[in-house]
């Protein structure tokens, strides 16, 4: 999250690190190889990295790893043995070690998507720092780390470090290892909102259709955000755009990735302003820090609705557009209750991807059903709640702080909302609430109807106002 990094540089100044305290040396060897060295100013017995296994790999990522050696502070060689679980562990204090990477990963199919580890990228390379820097499992303090590329003269480095030609220095190793990076002959975009920074690199094939498209969403939206919560977040980020066999995407602490189906499947194109719109919404979300995954309901759901609020507001979705969106938060509330039977909200987070149905459609109703109730009471209330909870994020937020925060300000409507979310509401019981604010819902389990039109007396135009965008003063 923005918010732990940059907490983490001011920790990392706190305790007086070492200019020098973990570097990279990082050379292109061509034939899909790449030769690591690291060297640590603290020494260390436990190395590894994301632990990611599939039924061809079962050691996952570390499979990619080859001649691994360990040297100790005088330069001798130390016995550094593989135990399994992408953990590597020496005979006794490691300060050195090198490695070769072999950029294989595109040669299977991988649980979350080859934007989760390493791949050919048009004619240079994209990993994420999980699959590729070998650090320390332990004794990490938060101090910056620097990466030095080398590579052909036309080669770039794009990353949400600092960076400089093909150098790089990341805040932390969390920092390095938990965001994507790119290496190549490309040509970066930047687009700025006050401090923050978003740079994106693209697949050459997605030059014509996907680079504008992705421009103008974002000059759109960052903007929206920015106004909607009354402050933008300091961060550089880092957005990777590819072609591959489908459409996915994965978010890192200050980047993440989309994969376009290609051939480009033109119809996706308001999903891709969806994922666009939901990840840079997580620069604002995200400051919410999470003490547990008690909250993950909140940090997903909370972020798709007011994705989709703003989608709307800027024209990325028509009025049928936005009841199908509408309609997915109650559908994806249904069969997330169904398929993580006896899963609270408060627990659903400890493992996101089998709840993923609970935690995305029942957060986002939530939301719905929060704003509705109190714009209909006082219209802007919800959006005013939501600028407070970005202005108040320097302490962070548990469970029990976050509903506070929303009870205090909702006469503890958050709280009766929360609870008859979280034990399973019906088309009829979601009807029964967001109808006095002009949205009408029935269905059933796998199909829900969305309309606008109860007591809409507008010859056109029927959407909720609090969904609409709202008119700028004179």
């Amino acid at each position: 999250m923005i918010a732990v990094e940059i907490l983490a540089v001011a920790a990392a100044q706190a305790v007086g690190c070492p200019a020098n305290f973990a570097s990279y040396d990082v050379a292109y060897i061509g034939d899909k190889q790449f030769q690591i060295e690291a060297e640590f100013q603290n020494p260390q017995t436990e190395f590894g990295f994301w632990y990611q296994p599939t039924a061809e790999r079962p050691e996952g990522q570390s499979e990619s790893i080859h001649d691994l050696t360990a040297q100790d502070s005088q330069g001798r060689d130390i016995d550094i043995a593989y135990v399994g679980y992408g953990e590597w562990k020496t005979s006794q204090d490691a300060t050195r070690i090198r490695y070769t990477l072999l950029v294989d990963h595109d040669e299977i199919e991988w649980p979350h998507g080859a934007d989760e580890v390493g791949h050919p990228f048009g004619d240079g390379y994209y990993f994420s720092g999980t699959a590729f820097f070998i650090a320390p499992s332990k004794n990490r303090p938060p101090c910056t780390v620097d990466v030095q590329f080398h590579g052909p003269e036309n080669w770039t480095l794009t990353a949400p470090w600092a960076v400089e030609e093909l150098h790089g220095k990341a805040n932390s190793f969390g920092d390095l290892q938990d965001n994507g990076f790119a290496i190549g002959p490309f040509e970066a975009v930047t687009q700025n909102v006050g401090a923050l920074s978003i740079t994106s690199v693209f697949d050459p094939r997605l030059a014509k259709d996907v680079r504008p498209f992705v421009s103008n969403v974002l000059d759109d939206l960052l903007p929206a955000y920015a106004d909607y919560f009354n402050g933008k977040p300091a961060a550089d980020y880092s957005t990777f755009h590819f072609g591959y066999s489908s459409s996915d995407g994965s978010a890192f602490e200050r980047s993440f990735t989309l994969q376009y189906e290609w051939p480009l499947n033109m119809t996706e194109r308001p999903m891709w302003a969806h994922v666009l719109g939901h990840e840079t919404m997580h620069l604002w979300t995200g400051v919410i820090q999470r003490a547990d995954h008690e909250i993950e309901w909140f940090s997903e759901g909370f972020t798709d609705y007011l994705t989709v609020k703003h989608l709307y507001r800027e024209g990325y979705l028509d009025d049928e557009g936005l009841r199908q969106q509408i309609a997915g938060f109650v559908s994806r509330h249904q069969l997330g209750k169904r398929m993580s039977q006896g899963v609270s909200l408060r627990d659903a987070g400890q493992n996101k991807g089998q709840n993923w149905f609970l935690i995305y459609g029942s957060g986002a109703l939530i939301a719905l059903i929060l704003d509705a109730d109190l714009s209909t009471a006082e219209p802007g209330s919800f959006d005013a709640v939501m600028a407070a909870l970005y202005a108040d994020s320097a302490e962070p937020y548990d469970f029990d702080r976050l509903m506070a925060f929303f009870d205090e300000r909702s006469d503890g409507r958050a709280s009766e909302i929360f609870n008859a979310v979280d034990g399973g509401l019906r088309p009829g019981g979601v009807n029964a609430l967001l109808a006095p604010a002009g949205i009408g819902i029935a269905g059933r389990m796998e199909t829900t109807y969305v309309s606008f039109e109860k007591n809409c007396r507008k010859k056109r135009g029927c959407v909720p106002d609090f969904l609409a965008k709202p008119k700028r003063r004179k």
